[in-house]
C-alpha cells in the first residue's frame, strides 16, 4: 500500500485584465507559493479575497495547487 506526502502547495489567482483586440477575455496569474499544504479551504478562501481586493483587475478564479510524493507504506 502507499500514501501521499505533501512536499508543498501553492495558490494561483487568475485575473481578468481586460479584453484583447479580438474581443476575447485577457486572463493573467499570479502565483503564490509556500501555502500550507493543509489549510482548509475557508481560511484560504478568507486570504485570497482580502489579497484580490488589492489587484487593479477582478480575481475570475481561485486555484490551489499541492505536490505530494508517494511513499510505501
Amino acid at each position: 500500500m502507499a500514501v501521499y506526502s505533501p512536499l508543498k502547495s501553492s495558490v494561483v489567482l487568475r485575473l481578468n485584465t481586460g479584453t484583447g483586440g479580438d474581443g476575447k477575455m485577457i486572463v493573467r496569474s499570479v502565483t503564490m507559493s509556500r501555502i500550507r499544504p493543509a489549510v482548509d479551504a475557508t481560511s484560504l478562501k478568507s486570504a485570497t479575497d482580502a489579497l484580490g481586493s488589492l489587484f487593479d483587475y477582478p480575481v475570475l478564479a481561485v486555484e490551489k495547487v499541492g505536490t505530494d510524493s508517494v511513499e510505501a507504506a
